[in-house]
């Protein structure tokens, strides 16, 4: 009998540049008959090799391929939102990373021994057709933890079964292990994923001395989980004030600019018409039906103006000209 579960890949630091190539339809699923029987392509070229599964087969390859659909997903939109949140998790992004990796090879093993029967003749073709009575005993476990919410990852999974023995409610937390995506209930354990050298050593107590430590710590991991959240909401919020305060200098900077150039527009426009003003009268002064004694009013005007023009940034010099006019 074939092994239950696939190793658990330690990948490592890897690249994410590598990926498997175009497969084109290699693994796809088809609709569902009657029966419940989907036709699986066993090869990259379409019909080449297909073999139809039983119910129990397709419905279980079913749920396996859209968790590696989800999981590719996944991992793309967390690398590309990773540089930009402050509370990137990078051991929660790498356990993201080997559970897509896990379930690509399951994906394969899958393809694989379906090859294997196909060549043994326990599949006879073609057309293959998988009979009723052979099961992929190796993806009971897979199905299993699926149903059940139980993460894949064995640290993750000694994890949940520590916190299960210890009578706590994996809802509760952060992470919503009652989901039905491994991968979605993966990233919640931040908290947990910190503490991987208990883990590592960990083991489910019944009813020891420890219990009550373990209770404890556990306390201070939450406690520190909201006391983090709140900085980093009140983080997030005096990034907004700041921000704000700074659009609101900026326009009040702008406003500004804008004001000084009208005034500077207007105090053209004045000096301007003054000039205007004082041509006028001198024309009027030399002309030959003008009167050769200057009246008292335009000798105002006159010493008003050379005033002003001492003094023509100010705004007194402006009234003292209407005034005397």
């Amino acid at each position: 009998m074939l092994t239950d579960d696939l190793p658990w890949p330690e990948l490592g630091n890897v690249s994410r540049g590598a990926t498997r190539g175009n497969q084109g339809q290699k693994g796809v699923l088809g609709s569902p008959d009657g029966e419940g029987r989907c036709l699986l392509q066993l090869r990259v070229q379409p019909g080449v090799l297909a073999v139809r599964l039983n119910r129990q087969a397709s419905d279980w390859y079913r749920t396996l391929d859209t968790e590696v659909n989800r999981a590719l997903k996944l991992t793309k939109t967390y690398w590309r939102k990773a540089r930009r949140r402050q509370d990137y998790d990078a051991r929660a992004d790498q356990d993201h990373m080997e559970l897509h990796e896990w379930l690509q090879q399951l994906k394969d093993k899958v393809m694989s021994h379906l090859e294997v029967l196909m060549q043994k003749g326990e599949i006879q073709g073609p057309p293959y057709i998988m009979p009723d009575n052979i099961e992929l005993a190796f993806l009971r476990g897979f199905i299993e933890r699926q149903a059940t919410g139980v993460p894949h990852n064995p640290r993750l999974r000694r994890a949940f079964g520590q916190t299960r023995a210890l009578g706590l409610d994996p809802g509760a937390g952060p992470s919503k292990l009652g989901a039905s995506s491994p991968s979605i209930s993966l990233a919640g354990w931040n908290g947990l994923a910190d503490k991987d050298a208990k883990d590592e050593e960990a083991t489910p107590p019944a009813s020891t001395p420890e219990q009550g430590t373990s209770s404890s710590l556990l306390n201070e991991v939450n406690h520190n989980r909201r006391t983090m959240a709140g900085a980093k909401a009140a983080l997030a919020r005096a990034q907004r004030e700041t921000q704000d305060a700074f659009a609101r200098y900026t326009a009040c900077l702008d406003t500004e600019a804008q004001i000084r150039q009208q005034l500077s527009i207007a105090e053209e426009r004045r000096d301007g018409l003054m000039a205007s003003l004082v041509e006028s009268f001198r024309s009027d002064l030399d002309s030959p039906t003008g009167s050769g004694k200057q009246s008292p009013l335009v000798d105002d005007i006159q010493n008003t103006l050379e005033r002003s023009d001492s003094r023509a940034s100010t705004s007194q010099s402006h009234d003292d000209m209407m005034n005397a006019m």
